[in-house]
């Protein structure tokens, strides 16, 4: 199922980055940044997308010096128990945003469209579908979410452009009235965001343009970022910093809020759930294979079925202790903040420090991670 004889072009890939960093941010970010910041949260926003950048930078070098995958690449720059240390670093990182992806939809769904439902239920066919999904194999799933990233991006257009009728601008001011303090902690909100755009080091085996994946992942945080932007002004000029700074899922409570012209359609909100719901879903497909391919490739297992049995069983744990305790919860925003973050920057940076070191400066870009 991680079978690389078929490949994904830079199109497909870039349809997968924003659907994975859309979904989950623009359903928790707004209400974050405008309890920082207010209607400074937009500047949040750049300075996480500048951030972004900075670690697409370096993940681009080391892309352009890898021959094979990425394990390899780091054996042969760091050694062989470094280069397992970090992959299980990517494990545990993957691993727990699939659990939390995972109870992310489960309690949409349970809220939305099934309130009757049982979060148990719930998370196992979602964890079936995802697995059906990964054994399909990354092909497959790259068709699916290109067709679902039209049919459901412009329903999601045509509702923020009915949405700004309500704006109230008055509600934007007073903008740089935060303090730097807040502004910065909105960034790194923001930065947690995009850490599945490091997911791109495991796709150069199965991608067309391999060299090119950077190029693309930083066309898809621009384009959401500026999505994340429009939405959050939207929200900011409906609702006010106050109001929008309670509301857990503000982006879905707006969507309740529209009438479409002749008010034919009375619940669409029920129907514009199911962007965020497929959204959401495609990043837990994202975790689920990414964390099932790293322990493949620890265990050097030939077809990956325990792999991905594995990481179906921990994803699903992770789900349930979410679920059933929400302290777990906020100390899983303290790991992505304080662990996750800058863990996988300082890898990448020392992956580029310690090749460099080895191979020396005429390397990047020409020598690659071998065998």
């Amino acid at each position: 199922m991680f079978a690389d004889n078929w490949k994904i072009s830079l199109r497909q890939v870039k349809r997968l980055l924003i659907l994975d960093i859309f979904g989950l941010s623009s359903l928790l970010l707004p209400g974050m940044l405008s309890s920082l910041t207010g209607a400074d949260g937009v500047f949040c926003l750049l300075l996480g997308m500048a951030g972004g950048s900075l670690l697409l930078l370096g993940i681009g070098v080391n892309l352009r010096q890898m021959k094979e995958d990425y394990y390899h690449y780091m054996a042969e720059t760091v050694g062989q128990f470094l280069a397992d240390f970090f992959m299980v670093f990517y494990f545990l990182y993957f691993i727990t945003l699939c659990g939390f992806v995972l109870y992310e939809t489960a309690t949409l769904a349970l809220s939305w469209m099934l309130p009757d439902g049982s979060f148990w239920g719930v998370c196992v066919l979602l964890l079936l579908l995802a697995a059906y999904g990964t054994i399909r194999g990354i092909e497959g799933r790259a068709r699916i979410y290109e067709i679902l990233f039209w049919f459901l991006g412009v329903p999601l257009l045509v509702m923020l452009f009915l949405a700004m009728q309500k704006v109230d601008s008055d509600r934007w001011a007073p903008i740089v009235y935060s303090e730097g303090g807040g502004i910065l902690q909105g960034g790194l909100s923001f930065g947690i965001f995009l850490l599945p755009l490091a997911g791109i080091l495991f796709l150069k085996p199965f991608c067309k343009e391999g060299q090119k994946l950077a190029s693309c992942a930083r066309t898809a945080l621009f384009s959401v970022t500026l999505l994340d932007g429009v939405i959050y002004l939207i929200l900011l000029g409906v609702f006010g910093s106050n109001t929008m700074g309670i509301l857990r899922r503000p982006a879905i409570t707006l969507m309740g809020m529209i009438n479409l012209p002749g008010g034919f359609f009375t619940r669409q909100d029920v129907v514009m759930i199911s962007v965020w719901f497929f959204a959401l879903f495609a990043l837990l497909h994202t975790g689920l294979f990414q964390s099932s391919l790293i322990i493949k490739e620890v265990f050097h297992e030939e077809r990956g079925r325990w792999s991905l049995a594995a990481a179906v069983a921990l994803a699903f744990a992770v789900a349930v202790a979410l679920f059933h305790n929400q302290i777990l919860a906020e100390a899983y925003g303290i790991y992505q903040k304080w662990i996750a973050l800058p863990g996988i920057a300082m890898i990448s940076l020392l992956l580029l420090m310690v090749h460099w070191i080895r191979f020396g400066k005429g390397s990047v870009g020409k020598k690659g991670g071998g065998r």
